[in-house]
């Protein structure tokens, strides 16, 4: 496990996003509790792209990010999801030059950036426990999400999730 001064980090993986109407619910998991973090729509299609290994005809924003990275050799070493502030998740991206002997970068990015990077480089996303703490365990509304498509014809219209968003 990484040490982040002052915290205490889980492991965790992005399991799937749940589009609506004008945004998304990335749900990721940490020891064994499913959790959401809500995406606009244009994050989401991205998360979505490099869960499935999509690629695009030209490049978009988090790839020239990759590029630049790559170019000045720069590696994506892990992303943290650190904080939630308003309703808000808030993310550390931390940054090392290759081969460079403990110069690491860390910058304040939002999650959901975090989570398309952590996907295209492929390195381990973690979420502070006090994060953890504060999220919802949403393992029944996933019961009842998937329960529902199972059943109903209608692929736009979803269940009535009880979430509390606060």
């Amino acid at each position: 496990m990484p040490s982040d001064p002052g915290l205490e980090l889980l492991p965790a993986t992005v399991e799937r996003v749940l589009p609506f109407r004008d945004s998304a619910a990335v749900v990721l998991r940490a020891e064994d509790k499913p959790f959401m973090i809500f995406v606009g729509r244009y994050e989401a299609q991205a998360i979505m792209r490099e869960l499935e290994g999509e690629r695009t005809e030209r490049p978009l924003t988090h790839d020239v990010i990759s590029y630049i990275l790559t170019g000045f050799d720069i590696i994506v070493e892990r992303i943290v999801v650190s904080s939630i502030v308003n309703s808000v998740f808030c993310a550390t991206l931390i940054l090392a030059r290759e081969g460079a002997d403990s110069e690491e970068v860390r910058l304040d990015i939002r999650a959901s950036d975090s989570l398309v990077l952590a996907l295209k480089t492929g390195v381990p996303i973690w979420v502070a426990r006090r994060v953890f703490e504060q999220v919802e365990d949403v393992s029944e509304a996933l019961l009842r999400i998937d329960a529902h498509f199972a059943t109903s014809e209608d692929d736009d219209a979803g269940p009535e999730l009880d979430i509390d968003l606060e």
